[in-house]
């Protein structure tokens, strides 16, 4: 019987992984870049391609149900809860306004804190005035949630 060396094993084992198809799971700053053919590519320099609501194979991709607090001050900072469904480690949470050129003006949040699939906070970006704005969690793909309503004020 002829003995195979333990690193062979590992060769072998790395090999069959290889031929595995990648995933492409997105962090933050890549999925911030530029949208794919699927989304719009037209936005408006600091405008956040998105795509509609719904995952590609129109299943549901999230939605949310509540944040708190609903208000905060124009100079950012506020840490908001987002409760609802559908939430993955790489969520980005955006403050602003969805037009109806798929593209969503507005910021950001710094920080976003996944606490599980149905909740996360998100810390609020600054706002250059006292209004209300939509906020939305988007996933890598460019799938947005239903939009909530956040005001910032003086």
């Amino acid at each position: 019987m002829r003995r195979i060396h333990p690193r062979a094993g590992i060769l072998l084992a790395a090999l069959a992984l290889s031929t595995l198809p990648p995933v492409h799971s997105a962090p933050r700053a890549e999925a911030a870049g530029p949208a794919g053919p699927a989304g719009p590519a037209h936005c408006t320099p600091g405008a956040f391609p998105v795509l509609g609501p719904g995952a590609p194979d129109g299943a549901p991709e999230g939605r949310l149900v509540a944040l708190r607090p609903d208000a905060g001050p124009v100079d950012g900072g506020t840490q908001v809860t987002l409760s609802g469904t559908g939430l993955t480690p790489y969520t980005r949470v955006l403050f602003g306004s969805l037009g109806p050129d798929g593209c969503f003006t507005g910021r950001e949040a710094p920080d976003v804190v996944v606490l599980s699939d149905t909740a996360l906070i998100a810390t609020a970006p600054q706002w250059p005035a006292a209004e209300a704005v939509s906020v939305v969690a988007v996933t890598p793909c460019g799938q947005h949630t239903n939009p909530l309503a956040f005001t910032y004020v003086d």
